[in-house]
């Protein structure tokens, strides 16, 4: 991944797609129901669709990167990120709103955050930034849910060529 001036990359996931990412959301919720994991980001969705749309926009930056991510579901800490690519490690997070900021809570400095936006089946990949970037271009704000890091889309790396890098 590389800084480009480009717009948001726009993926829509198969049929397929969209059935793996219902039936590991699903799965995911059942885990966490089990385990006691909280991990609600919006209050305004059940948490099987936040898990659900979670999965949905992994999977449509695992398309665009040409990945194949690890998608089962394991009990215990959740881990730090999402994807691994080119031994970078990636973590995706979701936003509902079209125009929606990049959100997070629980802040690494060595991982690459990516917004996606959207719902199934259609994501647009807005962005992405190194994890000891955020402080730097973003705010600590408190929502809701509790507080966290926001970004606004306008200071994240676009994506160069399709899944490469310059």
């Amino acid at each position: 991944m590389t800084l480009c001036n480009g717009a948001a990359v726009h993926v829509d996931l198969s049929l397929a797609e969209v059935a793996i990412a219902k039936f590991i959301g699903q799965q995911r919720n059942k885990l966490s129901s089990a385990t006691k994991i909280n991990t609600r980001c919006d209050p305004t969705q059940a948490d099987n669709e936040m898990n659900i749309e979670a999965v949905g926009a992994e999977l449509a930056v695992a398309k665009y990167l040409n990945l194949y991510p690890d998608l089962s579901p394991t009990a215990g800490t959740l881990p730090d990120y999402d994807l691994l690519w080119k031994d970078r490690r990636i973590d995706v997070k979701r936003n509902h709103k079209a125009d929606g900021d990049l959100l997070v809570r629980k802040l690494n400095s060595e991982v690459l955050y990516v917004l996606a936006c959207g719902a199934l089946p259609s994501y647009s990949i807005i962005g992405w930034l190194r994890g000891y970037e955020i402080p730097l271009k973003g705010n600590w704000i408190d929502l809701i849910y509790g507080a966290c890091w926001r970004v606004h889309p306008r200071f994240l790396n676009r994506f160069s060529v399709k899944g490469g890098e310059q």
